[in-house]
């Protein structure tokens, strides 16, 4: 079988690097075509290490469209920020920030009162949708794809703002090839845009997020096929070689080893409608280091910061505080996207005492691995914890609320001693959420795939 994969970025590929490769050793013939803009804070690591190991890969750049390019995409943004609209009670922030997807005029008409009040019309967006529809599939992008003749096409994440991917499953569409759907994390189909096409097939990793996308985008339930989250399968795994010891571990990071830490996780930003998005989580940090400070029981734990790589500007003036309890680990941050970034990014929650955060997908590989999650709710940013895909992880109830710095250092104290008041709803939400089927999500993923097309 021949598998074209589609992303908009390459910064996807790490999610479905384990599924690549077992592709490939199953025989199947796997493309990648790829947005390859470069991000300065997201590497292309995972996808060179892939290249450089996998010599039947083949990978090329994505195409864009040429005729009525701009026209396209703004009607298509349209679309997208009508579909916020009529969830405005859960996407606040989106509402009032989705100028960064629009042209200033544009945005000046739709985010009026009358304009609201419009693109919440189903007649209005019923007939922006009629237009939208008429628009034909661009030529060049459907030669791209008969050069390869695939027997699929796997567009992934596809409703992103200005998602490139859409031309691709047109395309594809118009020449007859199946087209599958397939999420790249969590927060893709309640918190982005919406579909600009009906994909053939859709691939999510558990049946809330089928109800999700059946609800919110109109996706026939029949179409949609449940697989696991293959990303985190590593961490289900226990065949994985990825821990070392405490102490070797300790050494890399530059912590005591005889001290115990918590891991904070940095969120890619922190939200609230009133501001633009604020890339300072340094207070909170500082806050909760205080805190663990003047609590005797917790007052020689560490913390050790893994920020996100594209929110780690606060760190330089974090570590100017000089605390003598906050450590940070990598410095820059960094996605878990090769086996070495792997490594140091299990060792840092599985040495850990409790992993804490905002809003962070660290939650769930934290919950893969049996640590604890503590959540901080703080006044300012408590608004990151309304975006609507956060809902999942309340809703399974494995998670530690904090409201407070000293909130958090109590319930890093009751971790300490034993106290894990979460950890069957924990065990309970992996099953449910990331391995729903009991078998590997990158079994049931290629299973799924192979079913699809017939094999």
């Amino acid at each position: 079988m021949r598998i074209l994969f589609v992303s908009g970025t390459y910064s996807n590929y790490y999610a479905i690097d384990d599924v690549i490769r077992r592709l490939l050793q199953r025989g199947h013939d796997v493309r990648l075509i790829l947005g390859m803009e470069k991000k300065i804070t997201i590497p292309d690591d995972a996808l060179q290490k892939s290249i450089n190991e996998l010599p039947g890969l083949v990978v090329e750049p994505l195409r864009t469209r040429k005729f009525l390019k701009r026209f396209t995409r703004d009607l298509r943004e349209l679309l997208n920020y009508a579909h916020v609209l009529k969830n405005e009670e859960t996407r606040r922030w989106d509402v009032a920030k989705w100028s960064r997807f629009l042209p200033p005029f544009l945005w000046w008409l739709v985010n009026s009162s009358r304009g609201k009040r419009l693109l919440k019309t189903p007649r209005v967006r019923s007939w922006l949708r009629f237009i939208e529809q008429k628009i034909p599939s661009d030529g060049g992008i459907r030669k791209h794809i008969q050069k390869h003749q695939p027997d699929i096409v796997i567009v992934k994440p596809l409703i992103n703002p200005d998602s490139k991917e859409n031309e691709y499953l047109r395309a594809a569409q118009s020449l007859g090839i199946p087209v599958v759907y397939s999420m790249v994390s969590w927060d893709n189909i309640s918190s982005k845009g919406t579909f600009h096409g009906l994909p053939d097939h859709s691939i999510v990793w558990n049946e809330p997020l089928a109800e999700e996308l059946t609800r919110l985008h109109g996706i026939p339930r029949r179409t949609i096929h449940i697989t696991g989250a293959p990303r985190f399968e590593q961490l289900l795994s226990k065949t994985n070689g990825h821990l070392v010891s405490r102490s070797e571990f300790c050494k890399q990071a530059g912590l005591n080893a005889n001290k115990p830490y918590i891991l904070y996780v940095g969120s890619t930003f922190l939200v609230n409608a009133e501001y633009k998005k604020d890339l300072n989580e340094g207070a909170i940090i500082l806050e909760i280091a205080a805190a663990m400070e003047k609590n005797p029981h917790t007052k020689n734990f560490n913390i050790l910061v893994r920020p996100h790589p594209a929110n780690s500007s606060f760190v330089e003036s974090l570590l100017g505080q000089g605390r003598n309890n906050i450590f940070v680990y990598p410095r820059s941050g960094e996605l878990p996207d090769t086996e070495e970034k792997r490594a140091r990014y299990y060792n840092s929650i599985y040495h850990s005492i409790a992993v804490a955060g905002v809003n962070t997908t660290a939650f769930l590989e934290s919950s893969a691995l049996d640590k604890p999650c503590i959540t901080v709710q703080t006044p300012e940013f408590g608004e990151t914890q309304m975006l609507p895909h956060f809902h999942h992880l309340v809703e399974a109830d494995f998670l530690e609320i904090a409201h407070s710095a000293q909130g958090l250092a109590e319930i890093v104290r009751k971790i300490s001693t034993g106290v894990d008041s979460r950890s069957a709803q924990r065990r309970e939400f992996v099953r449910n959420f990331l391995r729903p089927r009991g078998i590997s999500a990158v079994d049931a993923y290629i299973e799924t795939i192979e079913k699809i097309n017939g094999c």
